[in-house]
């Protein structure tokens, strides 16, 4: 009928289902697209293998299993993480051992190395200590080749004297390393590197050579306060047991074993002994010190040189060392006109014991290089300040002595 309102019953829209997610971006794909491949009853069992929730409809199943999924790909990766810090943890802790078998193969002495391999009972890992003391060996034949390690590294230090010592023996090794010097040392082609001053003029310098790259070269030059004569007897063996201690601190003591002539070359043979080097042991030195013929430029000459003879054998205890040196004492004045004097030392010095029979050492030459430019100059200087006291000393007992012209002008005496 017209103007009635017609009922019509309202339509609905058709429901629309989730789409599929088979095909997102994740690192997971490809099971997403066989998930979606197989029947649902199989994703369920996969689902009830795994202990997962079985119901629900397929997508529901399959975002169940992805998920599932990435959960064991990130364990996984983790696994593998800590896997791999795992493997830098033991390469470093394996660097570590290194490191510090070095240390103690360089403050002890290759007798260690020798007990470790040949040991059967040395506790919870043998084969360990033995493969240890195999690349220490290596390690350190590679680092420091002319150090004592086994027999085939063997290298003398100090000139060979026969059983009975004569002064024509000592005088023939003196000029033996007196030539060596002058070709190598005093030569005017010298390659000479600094490396310590002072504002007073002292130098030290440091030269390698090629004949022995493992014992370098070391001179130090200075012009001292006092006239040829003082500088001289200050030197002097008979005078160390004062004067040493002040410019050594690791100095301890001093044996003349002899006094012997040559054709007008005055010798001593002596034994000098140092303390303990920090972590190190107690050093020896058994040399002989020349008294030389003047130069032509009238400066005076002496020197020492280390020996080997069986009068003075090792000492139990102490590290047998080796040093051999020149020194020259040329005369000046002052610009007041007082005498003075240019000294020039130069020496080698080898602190570890090196030839046959030997106990090694093991300071690192490193370790001396780095140090005697600052302990070589800290020596000219005591020496400098202990040739003022002795001078200001003689001065005091010379105003004592002459008392009455001390009366008559004070002012001499008196500062």
């Amino acid at each position: 009928m017209l103007g009635e309102a017609t009922y019509r019953s309202p339509v609905r829209s058709p429901v629309r289902k989730p789409m599929r997610r088979c095909y997102s971006a994740s690192p997971m794909r490809g099971k997403q697209e066989l998930y979606c491949a197989s029947p649902v009853r199989e994703l369920r069992s996969l689902c009830k293998e795994r202990g997962l929730k079985v119901s629900g409809v397929k997508d529901e199943v399959i975002e169940r299993l992805v998920y599932d999924d990435e959960v064991l790909h990130h364990t996984d990766a983790a696994d593998r993480a800590v896997e791999a810090a795992t493997q830098k943890i033991s390469s470093f802790r394996r660097n570590i051992c290194i490191l510090a078998s070095i240390i103690v193969a360089v403050v002890f002495n290759p007798f260690i190395l020798d007990r470790i391999d040949h040991s059967d009972s040395m506790g919870a890992s043998p084969n360990l200590l033995r493969r240890a003391s195999r690349l220490v060996r290596r390690k350190l034949s590679n680092m420091r080749p002319n150090l004592h390690i086994g027999k085939n590294q063997q290298q003398h230090r100090g000139k060979v004297i026969g059983a009975r010592v004569t002064g024509k023996d000592l005088a023939e090794a003196y000029q033996s390393i007196k030539s060596e010097y002058e070709t190598l040392a005093l030569a005017k082609n010298a390659k000479w590197k600094v490396l310590s001053t002072h504002t007073d003029g002292s130098q030290v310098s440091i030269m390698k050579h090629k004949t022995d790259p493992s014992c370098p070269y070391v001179r130090m030059t200075s012009i001292m306060p006092a006239p040829v004569e003082e500088v001289w007897d200050f030197l002097s063996l008979d005078n160390w047991p004062n004067t040493m201690p002040k410019m050594d601190p690791f100095y301890e003591g001093l044996t003349i074993m002899g006094d012997y002539k040559h054709k007008g070359i005055e010798m001593r043979l002596a034994r000098k002994r140092l303390k303990r080097i920090v972590a190190f042991g107690k050093r020896d030195f058994t040399f002989v010190s020349v008294s030389d013929h003047p130069r032509g430029d009238g400066a005076w000459v002496s020197g020492t040189v280390s020996v080997v003879t069986d009068e003075i054998p090792r000492k139990k205890g102490y590290t047998r060392a080796f040093q051999d040196s020149i020194a020259f004492y040329e005369p000046l004045k002052d610009e007041a006109g007082n005498p003075s004097t240019k000294l020039t030392i130069v020496f080698r010095i080898d602190l570890n014991d090196s030839s046959d029979g030997g106990n090694g050492g093991f300071i690192p030459m490193w370790m001396y290089v780095k140090t005697v430019g600052s302990t070589g100059m800290l020596s000219v200087q005591n020496m400098k300040k202990q040739l003022l006291l002795m001078r200001a000393e003689q001065d005091d007992a010379k105003c004592e002595l002459n008392w009455v012209d001390r009366l008559i002008n004070s002012s001499k005496c008196d500062v």
